[in-house]
């Protein structure tokens, strides 16, 4: 027996040209075929596993319509290529495996065909099917057109929504902010989208609420280019690809209750990339930051000491100031007001405007309507223009720039924008921007902002909220970086410089954190120069990463001119998971820091994390540190992300050993999403707080026989969900964004009592999907057991070829040794051998894993009638394959 399963997996392992084989008795089976299970691949992209009769000759699916189905091709069932499409699917194919690439052949050239219809290469190595499809019958992702239709497949209208959550608790005082964004479908190029916040402060005995409608608009898209909207808007649309992706720095966009209309490159067929401008904070210790948009909590951020980047991946597009508190011990020490502008960086070479006009929804504001209007032109590739108007009340104002990144060879590719703007009511300001990099030598960035008016002399009677206010002041930020021998060096240079004309007088209605922040001094400059010089390296699981730092701030406002110098050195353990996905990490860390107005500090850290990545991640992190012998620091922090959403929280103790005083604060985090529509109430993982869309996968089981079956499904590359029979996932994803949707057999079985098979719905699948818009993509499995041993059969069944009805492979060797996956626990194997059935019980000796050995079985000959029904249907299925094969067979002779 084993001898002939070894020439039969030869036969199918190697390309060989069928025409020179010569088939050894009792192995006639190889000429009319036997069914696989094979990977279906196309354009490189896995659509799924189907079954498949493969022969020396040739491969034909047994059901090429799950495989016509799967290919998403932009031919409509009505054209008449589609017709073509399904008869050729139909064919038995010939392998071409002489072409696949594998480990033992390279050969230049190999895996590929020119095709002008579809053929394929049959890989026996891997057991997956390549198709080459005709380019013109590819679905339209797969070609290079300038913009992607929305996909329509399996799609319904659903309320999608996502919310995100953030809190602060320390001693007297707290802050909660709650905020959520929703869409609804409405027909396939429209849908009502909307978002909105609350927050609460509460500060000793004075506490204060906010609940803020942000958008709620309805928007509809016109042939991929056009947009027009009507409802509460505000600027952020207009600072993104679904709006045109303008950047204005200081034109008024305030929210307003009316209409817009303009262009759109939400459907341009590029991967959408945001950028924002940078936020950088100098720290000289272990802190933690706030961001702040007004009395938004936009993130906290625990950074360990020197120049440290903000990450802004989840603040919203627009233009707007961003207020950073940071805390060293949960003592708030300064707090840094930096200009940040957000937008995405698409583009497709045509004119790109705006218009809009409506109701102020600002109800602190005098002004009452306004009118605003953007063009942007691009005259070459590389340089465009930027224009914008409002009008608000009697006052106009206008802003205009450019955006020039010249290719200069060599001397690479810089990125230069500039702003002016001008109002009639006295302010004005501008901004510059340059981003210069060449290969290995230094990074420059340079950023300037300033603005000044009438408003910078009103003594804080300007109301903050006004809608068309300015910032008083100019500010400029130099960084250049290089790498040098393995060191980062980074020289900086950041000049702030107060135009308000006398100090902020102090504001009795307002908490007294609220007037410390909003000080200011007149005329006042400061002035920072750093340079700092870091190096990492890893050792075994370790990593060092050491920085030495110089700095001179020279503030004539505040505490005049210091000089300080820090060092700092971290030690870090890089994971290892075991096959429970357990692992864990120390992180150790020091830095010094003197200065001519402070006296020196030595502060510490120790931390050790737990991890677990097992269906979801959860980390568990404790740490301890402390401040020369002045305070000792505590915290305790955990993480989880999973299916239904992602939570984490923070609990810190500061312990000042001169006062004898206990300083605690708290802050957690909470996101995740929800979609209602007819399939049901579904709850997801967190989003990106912006109005979405959603893919929801569900298991279809064929079988109640074992709960141990599960998939893995993934979208755009995030975290795998694993879900079980019966089971589903819903996925928010980003609308009008292309999206990448992956399932597969569960990399985590729930038992080894069978293996799984996912008859429709594996693989990869590219869509596009609008706001409101949900995906269903059902995934049915069935299971596969395995069972080895004996058959005893009669003398006259060799005679025809034998096949089995309820197995889903069977091997068969000339002395009765057989090997069989079958769909479920059957009590018997059924086989075909010509026009008699025979009958072979399967009484189960032992089992290993998921293969059952049941011995010698004797095979009695039974009548058709006996059949169970659904062996019978197999029958049905499996004499037509018979058929079409010999037909097939009997054609190619001819020929």
């Amino acid at each position: 027996m084993k001898k002939n399963l070894i020439i039969l997996f030869a036969f199918f392992t190697f390309p060989v040209d069928a025409s020179t084989l010569k088939i050894p008795a009792g192995f006639e089976i190889l000429s009319q075929g036997m069914q696989e299970r094979v990977d279906v691949i196309v354009a490189g992209k896995h659509i799924g596993s189907y079954d498949a009769i493969v022969s020396l000759d040739g491969i034909k699916f047994i059901n090429p319509e799950s495989v016509l189905t799967a290919l998403q091709l932009s031919v409509k069932p009505d054209d008449k290529d589609y017709k073509v499409i399904r008869q050729l699917l139909n064919n038995t194919f010939p392998r071409n495996d002489i072409l696949a690439c594998t480990n033992a052949q390279q050969s230049k050239g190999c895996g590929f065909i020119a095709s002008k219809s579809i053929d394929v290469i049959y890989d026996s190595s891997e057991g997956s099917v390549t198709l080459f499809i005709r380019k013109e019958w590819l679905a339209d992702a797969e070609r290079n057109d300038l913009y992607i239709k929305p996909t329509t497949n399996n799609v319904v209208n659903a309320f999608i929504h996502q919310q995100d959550m953030n809190v602060i608790v320390q001693d007297d005082y707290s802050n909660f902010f709650i905020q959520g964004a929703g869409a609804l479908g409405i027909s396939d190029n429209s849908y009502i989208g909307g978002d909105w916040s609350f927050s609460a402060a509460q500060n000793e005995d004075e506490s204060n609420n906010e609940a803020d409608l942000n958008d709620l608009y309805y928007r509809y898209d016109i042939s991929q280019r056009y947009y027009s909207q009507l409802g509460r808007m505000d600027n952020r649309m207009l600072f993104n690809s679904q709006g045109g992706s303008f950047n204005f720095s200081f034109l008024p966009l305030g929210a307003i209750d009316g209409v817009r209309i303009g262009t759109t490159l939400s459907y341009l067929n590029r991967e959408v990339a945001s950028q924002g401008t940078p936020l950088n904070v100098l720290l000289t210790r272990n802190s933690r930051v706030d961001a702040y948009r007004n009395d938004q909590l936009l993130g906290t951020f625990y950074l360990s000491p020197g120049n440290q980047s903000i990450d802004t991946s989840l603040f919203p597009s627009g233009s707007y100031s961003v207020q950073l508190r940071i805390y060293e011990s949960n003592q708030l020490v300064r707090t840094e007001n930096s200009p940040f502008s957000k937008t995405g960086s698409l583009d497709d070479g045509s004119i790109h405007w705006f218009a809009q006009g409506g109701k102020i929804t600002d109800s602190d504001t005098n002004e009452n309507t306004a009118f605003q209007a953007g063009l942007r032109v691009p005259f070459t590739p590389a340089l465009s223009f930027t224009v914008g108007s409002a009008a608000v009340q009697s006052n106009t104002y206008a802003e205009t720039g450019f955006d020039y990144s010249p290719d200069l060879g060599l001397a690479g590719t810089p990125n230069f924008n500039g702003r002016v703007f001008r109002s009639s009511d006295g302010n004005k300001g501008d901004s510059e921007q340059l981003s210069w990099s060449v290969g290995d030598w230094p990074s420059l960035s340079v950023y300037r902002y300033s603005s000044s008016g009438d408003d910078c002399s009103d003594s804080g009677q300007n109301d903050n909220n006004d809608y068309t206010s300015q910032s008083c002041y100019e500010s400029i930020n130099t960084t250049l970086t290089s790498n040098v021998l393995s060191w980062n060096l980074m020289f900086g240079y950041i000049q702030t410089q107060n135009h308000a004309s006398d100090d902020m007088s102090w504001q009795r209605d307002k908490s007294f954190e609220d007037n410390i922040l909003e000080q200011t001094t007149e005329e006042s400059t400061s002035r920072t120069l750093q340079f700092s010089a870091s190096r990492a390296f890893t050792q075994a699981d370790w990593v060092y990463n050491g920085t030495f730092g110089l700095f001179r701030r020279d503030d004539d406002g505040y505490d005049g001119i210091d000089n300080g110098v820090y060092l700092s050195l971290t030690l870090s353990q890089a994971p290892r998971q075991d096959n429970l996905g357990k692992s864990q990490s120390t992180r150790l860390s020091t830095d010094y820091r003197d200065s001519q107005d402070q006296s020196s500090q030595l502060s510490y850290n120790v931390s050790h994390s737990w991890y677990r990545d097992q269906n979801q991640h959860k980390e568990l992190t404790l740490e301890a540190g402390g401040i020369n012998t002045d305070t000792l620091d505590t915290g305790l922090s955990g993480r989880m992300e999973g299916q239904y959403g992602n939570v984490s929280a923070v609990l810190s103790d500061s312990y000042d050993n001169e006062y004898n005083k206990h300083t605690s604060a708290f802050s957690g985090s909470w996101s995740s999403s929800f979609a209602a529509s007819t399939k049901g109430v579904h709850w997801g993982s967190a989003g990106i707080s912006e109005p979405a869309s959603a893919v929801l996968v569900n298991i279809d089981d064929l079988s109640d026989e074992d709960d141990g079956i599960a998939i893995d499904a993934q979208v755009s590359g995030n975290r795998t969900a694993h879900i079980s029979r019966g089971g589903s996932a819903l996925f928010p994803t980003t609308g009008f964004e292309p999206t990448t949707v992956a399932v597969s057999d569960s990399s985590a079985p729930l038992n080894t009592d069978s293996s799984t098979n996912i008859l429709n719905g594996a693989g990869e699948r590219n869509i596009m999907l609008l706001p409101g818009k949900m995906r269903l993509r059902s995934v049915v499995v069935e299971h596969r057991y395995g069972y080895i041993g004996q058959l005893i059969l009669p003398q006259s069944a060799s005679n025809n070829i034998i096949i089995g009805l309820n197995s889903k492979m069977l091997m068969l060797s000339d002395d009765g040794g057989f090997t069989a996956e079958m769909a479920t626990k059957a009590p018997a194997l059924y086989l075909l051998s010509g026009d008699v059935i025979y009958q072979c019980p399967l009484q189960i000796k032992k089992q290993r894993g998921t293969v059952r050995y049941v011995g010698e079985s004797s095979c009695q000959l039974i009548k058709r009638d006996s059949l169970p029904a659904e062996v019978n249907e197999q029958l049905l299925v499996k004499l037509k394959s018979r058929r079409d094969i010999e037909t097939a067979s009997n054609k190619e002779g001819d020929e």
